[in-house]
């Protein structure tokens, strides 16, 4: 973490770096290596297809890729190596997984920076190639979808703050504003509708000792998993009814009062106001009024939003909530200006991509090996690993076997 990070344009804080790691160190000093060894990379170059003897037979010889609108063929001496990131950036792609995922889940983790968009799967499932592992992205565990650790931005990502020195910053547009406690606000749905216990969790997931004791290879481990449905999704698409899947944006609603006790700042650089992620205004029923935004497909009812609040803030004078169960609500929102902040969760791993033997080969429709072409990483299907764990080891065993390839033209 020495190397400048991409959410901040600087090298991490020398006590972090003896503690934690990231993707940085991974990807710079392979670049490093690469580099010394004589590689070219060639930046702003996409991918468009790859090619093969024929459309469904034969060794793959090489790839199609767009510079700026110049179209460039390069032939593979030994191999193609996918290792594109995934697909959870791309809407129609990611439905055919999970439905419910539209439009308005648009603060994928790792965007702006990065987005995964499908471009390696879609290019070999034109050849023939087979994903693989649906039901590791469809199955509610793992770190698919994640509560946004921020609010009033569009990429919320919990572990991953945009701060104005970041190269991509212009397209990040706000830091957000980080929650220190999860009772100084609440969540409505776009008909201004309370749906959840804001202090919630989300989908469980596969982190180091969330399972205690882990006994390798046993199915018994499933017995100490605690599951627990998504609310974020179950429960805010629920009560909708306009004829969409996609339950519309999340909304966390607050007061100045909760503003003093995070300690925010609610103006921009930390909010987006200008793309409409972040709305003010003096009375309950004008904020209603003001959150217009491409993602808000209806106008949230005024009066819904005053009788939501109103019933919450009942809930606070009685210490119980009676309708989803917060453990003791405890701050009323009553005091202007009021505040609707972009609260709607984060698309995150992608699981299900292209299917791979254990050398890393993709394998076609048949079960059959699509020769010379290898996948590693978020493109690949079937793993529930997350991180730089599956990049290293993939990449590593995707890079040795093309190493090894015979290409034959």
């Amino acid at each position: 973490m020495h190397w400048p990070m991409v959410h901040t344009g600087e090298p991490a804080d020398p006590m972090t770096q003896k503690t934690r790691s990231s993707g940085n160190g991974l990807m710079r000093s392979l670049e490093v290596a690469a580099k010394k060894a004589g590689v070219e990379i060639l930046l702003e170059h996409r991918m468009t297809s790859i090619h093969r003897q024929s459309s469904s037979f034969g060794p793959v010889l090489g790839i199609s890729v767009d510079n700026k609108g110049a179209r460039l063929d390069i032939r593979a001496r030994k191999a193609v190596v996918i290792g594109t990131g995934g697909s959870t950036g791309n809407v129609n792609f990611r439905r055919m997984f999970d439905p419910r995922l539209t439009e308005e889940y648009c603060g994928l983790a790792g965007m702006p920076w990065s987005d995964q968009d499908a471009s390696g799967e879609l290019a070999a499932m034109a050849i023939g190639a087979s994903l693989w592992g649906f039901y590791n992205q469809t199955g509610e565990f793992g770190s698919n979808v994640t509560k946004p650790g921020s609010v009033g931005c569009q990429y919320n990502y919990r572990h991953l703050q945009w701060m104005p020195g970041s190269p991509v910053f212009d397209r990040a547009r706000a830091t957000g504003l980080r929650v220190a406690n999860w009772q100084d606000l609440i969540l409505v749905n776009m008909l201004g509708k309370r749906f959840y216990d804001e202090t919630g969790g989300q989908y469980i997931a596969n982190n180091y000792n969330s399972l205690d004791p882990y006994v390798q290879g046993s199915w018994l481990n499933a017995e100490n998993l605690k599951w627990s449905p998504n609310n974020f999704l179950n429960a805010a698409l629920a009560g909708i009814g306009d004829g969409s899947n996609g339950g519309g944006p999340i909304w966390a609603i607050f007061d100045s009062d909760a503003v003093a006790r995070e300690g925010w700042t609610p103006t921009p650089p930390y909010v987006d106001i200008d793309a409409g992620f972040f709305f003010s205004a003096d009375r309950l029923a004008d904020l209603a009024e003001k959150i217009v935004m491409k993602y808000q497909r209806v106008p949230m009812p005024r009066a819904n939003l005053e009788e939501t609040v109103a019933r919450y803030n009942s809930f606070v004078d009685r210490g119980v909530d009676e309708d989803f169960g917060k453990p003791e609500p405890t701050h009323k929102i009553v005091q202007p200006p009021f505040y609707a902040a972009w609260a709607t969760p984060v698309v995150h791993d992608t699981r299900a991509g292209l299917r791979i033997n254990a050398s890393c080969q993709v394998v076609d429709m048949n079960g059959e090996v699509i020769p010379s072409l290898y996948c590693g990483g978020e493109s690949a299907g079937g793993f529930s690993q997350h991180g730089l764990a599956r990049a290293v080891c993939q990449g590593y065993i995707a890079g040795k076997s093309a190493a090894a390839d015979t290409l034959k033209h």
